[in-house]
């Protein structure tokens, strides 16, 4: 099955580049064929599963309280779209890793940061989450993150890019 990555060309694309991102697909892959779609095109996947073990329903929960400010994903959603996925704790821990490296960057800033860039920020990391780092910072068209913010975000990101896996139906 090929598979396809989302441009996002602008930040109100980062709610719904978020959903795709997380819970569109069944699982992530290494590319083969590397394809850009348009999110318009695709459609969720079903549940399934039926429920969430304890600790995975805790992991979700830090993930949608680490990004609520970016994303405006009620929990219930956040739940129901990690019960799409094939396996919940692959993606579950990809979330953690992304959550970590945007709560530390937030942190670390002498002055709170204002939404717009906070956003920024998540998309990079979303972005990055996908593909490497010199393809996110290609694809992320970021105007308020300046080249060492850049380069710090994705400095702290060390894990290997997950690209989603779409099924043509």
């Amino acid at each position: 099955m090929p598979y396809y990555r989302q441009k996002f060309p602008v930040i109100t694309s980062i709610v719904v580049a978020f959903s795709f991102t997380m819970f569109a697909c069944n699982s992530r892959v290494e590319p083969s064929d590397n394809q850009i779609t348009e999110i318009n095109n695709l459609t969720m996947s079903p549940e399934m599963h039926d429920s969430l073990a304890a600790d995975q329903m805790m992991k979700i929960k830090k993930i949608y309280n680490t990004f609520s400010e970016v994303n405006p994903s009620t929990l219930e959603e956040t739940i129901s779209n990690f019960k799409r996925d094939q396996n919940p704790d692959n993606e579950i821990n990809l979330w953690l890793h992304m959550a970590t490296t945007y709560e530390n960057f937030i942190s670390t800033r002498p002055s709170k940061l204002d939404l717009d860039k906070k956003k920024e920020v998540f998309k990079l990391i979303l972005i990055r989450s996908m593909m490497p780092s010199d393809e996110a910072k290609a694809q992320a068209e970021l105007k308020l993150l300046n080249s060492n913010e850049i380069n710090e975000i994705l400095g702290s990101y060390d894990t290997a890019p997950k690209p989603i896996l779409v099924e043509k139906k």
